[in-house]
């Protein structure tokens, strides 16, 4: 049962691949504004995903996230989520992203529970 105040963390150390330069959202090689998102995003779906009935997930709809600092390829960052609001089928997390305890960015993030098969299907008779 998801519950507010629910909260995961999970680490990712920048590659290459994670910079600016490689994402096109920049041209230096520290961890892009896009990528750091998207690890927001994928923390926010682990939480809630593991406490939804099987053919439920959710999907992310809004973004409100501030990019702080540089981060080096090489460099450790930790990304946490906490489930803040459940309204219905809306979910509200805090985000927040830290390298060697400093904040690189943190926000905001809301993800909406769906019925798998019923979303896709939606779509399929647009």
């Amino acid at each position: 049962m998801l519950e507010v105040g629910m909260k995961l963390e999970l680490e990712r150390v920048v590659s290459e691949n994670d910079t600016a330069a490689k994402a096109a959202s920049g041209s230096v090689e520290v961890l892009a504004t896009p990528v750091m998102i998207a690890w927001m995003e994928e923390v926010s779906l682990k939480l809630a995903q593991k406490e939804l009935e099987e053919g439920f997930t959710t999907v992310g709809t809004e973004v409100n996230i501030k990019h702080l600092k540089g981060t080096l390829v090489g460099k450790t960052v930790k990304i946490t989520s906490i489930l803040t609001e459940i309204d219905r089928k809306r979910l509200v997390f805090n985000v927040e992203v830290l390298e060697d305890g400093v904040v690189v960015g943190s926000g905001n993030h809301t993800r909406f529970i769906i019925d798998t098969e019923k979303f896709y299907e939606k779509l399929r008779n647009k």
